[in-house]
């Protein structure tokens, strides 16, 4: 069992959860179906990474949010400037945070329901 460090760590490197040695991403945004080290299937099910989707949207408005009220809230600031240079955020944050969520929540289900690999095998496999 890896602890959640570890996975976390797997997660922000872009390396799979189960070998943490094969790379997530063989493209811009084309991820591998599986990774070519362990052959671990990367998306378990149809909308698999629907969570990820949701993580990148929190974190990234978050982040927004947490410049966007404090610049909104000084009277000292003048407004159009302000809209100008913030407008492109929420539409930029998401798609840099894009690697990053999908193979972060990717670590997290596998802490969660974690994938074993037989001793006799390197294919992983469902816990017996």
């Amino acid at each position: 069992m890896h602890s959640f460090w570890e996975l976390l760590l797997r997660g922000l490197l872009l390396r799979c959860p189960v070998c943490g040695q094969g790379k997530l991403y063989c493209g811009f945004f084309k991820m591998n179906e599986r990774c070519p080290v362990c052959n671990f299937q990367f998306e378990r099910e149809e909308g698999y990474f629907s969570s990820a989707m949701a993580i990148n949207l929190v974190l990234s408005e978050l982040i927004v949010t947490a410049f966007a009220i404090p610049l909104a809230a000084n009277q000292a600031i003048p407004i159009l400037p302000l809209l100008l240079w913030g407008a492109p955020f929420p539409f930029i944050l998401p798609i840099l945070f894009y690697w990053h969520s999908r193979s972060v929540w990717m670590s997290m289900d596998h802490y969660l329901n974690p994938i074993y690999r037989h001793k006799s095998s390197d294919n992983p496999t469902l816990p017996q």
